[in-house]
């Protein structure tokens, strides 16, 4: 699928993409970036339970690793994959 950045910097998601991602009006989105991808990902809030670990364990977040960055582009690549598959396919 495409999709153009406006003048503003605004990205239109296609429906079904939203829909596979369940994205809705208002949700809120994490982006990044990484060799070459951006990556979005739906905001979930946290547990109940996970904030109160949180709490306990001080401010100690794990920081993000090259080993992630690394994870996210196979799994990129693997999707990318399975779609040239099935186009094929068609």
């Amino acid at each position: 699928m495409n999709a153009t950045i406006s003048s503003k910097g605004q990205l239109v998601i296609p429906e079904s993409i939203r829909e596979q991602a369940r994205l809705r009006q208002g949700d809120k989105v994490d982006i990044g970036y990484t060799d070459g991808l951006v990556v979005l990902r739906k905001r979930v809030p946290l547990s109940s339970a996970q904030v109160r670990a949180m709490l306990v364990g001080g401010n100690d977040l794990p920081e993000l690793a090259s080993a992630d960055e690394r994870e996210v582009a196979e799994v990129m690549t693997e999707v990318r994959t399975a779609r040239r598959r099935r186009k094929g396919a068609a």
